[in-house]
């Protein structure tokens, strides 16, 4: 079995175990928040467009940087598709993730990504839509030096607005590239 082949069985396996766990309504879904520039943000504007979705938070110290970092990579490798393809970066933890703060962060890693932000209920709507498991770990109430453990998963949204694939956090940039490349295609 060669790795990408290794990959899908692992990518079968987590949708199944996800699926099993939400059998009463499939994740995902449309929503609306505020862009990095402060503009209104509605996946469904974005039909016709294949979505790469990712949760995360601007002072995560490794997981969100490397995903944002494949996720820059993969934009890269379909610049003829970047009509076609958009990169999302939603924050988990809107309390310290101003539009400022956002607006740098996803811009350093491509000016084709999109931060979003919302407030925390709209945040909570989206994050519960999508099952993002997420834990804010402070010492107290007024503490603004914390960790936020959350999910890692990579949400790929089909241009008929549906979740098409969850890829687990790690996941090879070829193999987001095969399912994009699949999407694209259909």
């Amino acid at each position: 079995m060669n790795v990408s082949g290794f990959f899908r069985i692992l990518l079968v396996l987590s949708l199944l175990l996800n699926g099993a766990a939400f059998a009463s309504s499939d994740p995902g879904g449309d929503f609306a928040l505020t862009d990095h520039n402060g503009q209104p943000f509605y996946l469904r504007d974005y039909r016709g467009k294949v979505v790469l979705l990712f949760f995360g938070y601007t002072f995560c110290p490794d997981v969100c940087p490397a995903e944002l970092a494949t996720i820059s990579s993969i934009l890269n490798k379909l610049k003829n598709y970047n009509d076609q393809v958009l990169g999302v970066f939603v924050t988990v933890d809107p309390q310290r993730d101003t539009q400022e703060k956002l607006k740098e962060y996803v811009t350093f890693f491509s000016k084709d990504l999109v931060g979003l932000r919302g407030s925390p209920e709209e945040i909570e709507t989206v994050k519960t839509a999508y099952r993002v498991k997420v834990e804010i770990n402070r010492k107290n109430p007024d503490d603004q030096y914390y960790s936020v453990d959350h999910s890692a998963n990579l949400y790929v949204v089909g241009q008929n607005g549906k979740l098409a694939s969850i890829i687990p956090y790690g996941f090879p940039a070829e193999h987001v590239l095969e399912i994009v490349d699949q999407l694209l295609s259909e």
